[in-house]
């Protein structure tokens, strides 16, 4: 089963996130599917996945998820992966900037009878408003920590 589930974690993660291909959604994730990014963001039902995807993609050019760790077990699937893009509109009350962002993000999935029931996400933020601008870089520390390879 923890097979399966790191294999429904990855094409979630390729095949709705990068590639947006929403027909696989009801195969992907239950109706009372429901994500939660409290206390920002909680989206409840499939048709709030495709909203969140196009506006991530319309927000962020060239927006792509490169998984860099999947845990998975007969419960859940955890997907750590790094976001990038160009950001060309606005994000939230973060106006456009035109600048390229790379940050991560982890979530949690739950699985119930073969889909996504649940997610939890974490995302860091913070680099990606060092990124925009919008806070100050903390010299040069976040830049040195990516070409090393350390998250």
């Amino acid at each position: 089963m923890s097979e399966e589930n790191e294999l429904l974690g990855r094409r979630i993660n390729q095949d709705i996130w990068n590639a947006r291909r929403f027909e696989k959604i009801p195969e992907y994730y239950t109706e009372d599917f429901v994500s939660d990014y409290s206390p920002r963001i909680i989206r409840k039902g499939r048709d709030q996945i495709i909203e969140a995807v196009n506006a991530t993609h319309d927000t962020f050019e060239g927006f792509a998820e490169t998984i860099k760790h999947v845990i998975a077990n007969d419960r859940y699937v955890v997907l750590h992966f790094t976001i990038t893009g160009r950001q060309v509109k606005d994000w939230g009350p973060i106006p456009a900037t035109g600048k390229p962002v790379k940050y991560d993000e982890i979530v949690i999935m739950e699985i119930r009878d073969g889909k996504a029931c649940r997610q939890t996400g974490v995302l860091d933020t913070l680099l990606a408003l060092q990124q925009l601008g919008h806070i100050p870089d903390p010299g040069g520390f976040v830049e040195k920590s990516f070409e090393s390879g350390a998250t």
